[in-house]
């Protein structure tokens, strides 16, 4: 994973992904990983703070990914139309 620099998300997006988790809702989420847009069903574990920088810990059938905020590109709630 590359060192750039960790570009803080809006306080309203970080409180959409805290509510996701507590609430356990199935997501659909899309972000970079490494250059390649990846995109995944599952569940927001957990968001926390590392080493500068926040995270969500994903939970999919592909696995757990732990996923830095600032490269999520969407996430659209399965009762979303």
């Amino acid at each position: 994973m590359s060192e750039e620099r960790y570009e803080p998300v809006s306080c309203d997006y970080h409180d959409e992904l805290e509510a996701a988790a507590m609430h356990k809702n199935e997501v659909e989420i899309e972000f970079d990983l490494e250059g390649v847009t990846q995109k995944e069903r599952g569940r927001v574990e957990d968001v926390y703070t590392a080493n500068g920088a926040e995270f969500i810990r994903f939970a999919s059938d592909g696995g757990a990914l732990e996923i830095r905020l600032d490269h999520i590109i969407s996430m659209k709630s399965e009762t979303q139309g």
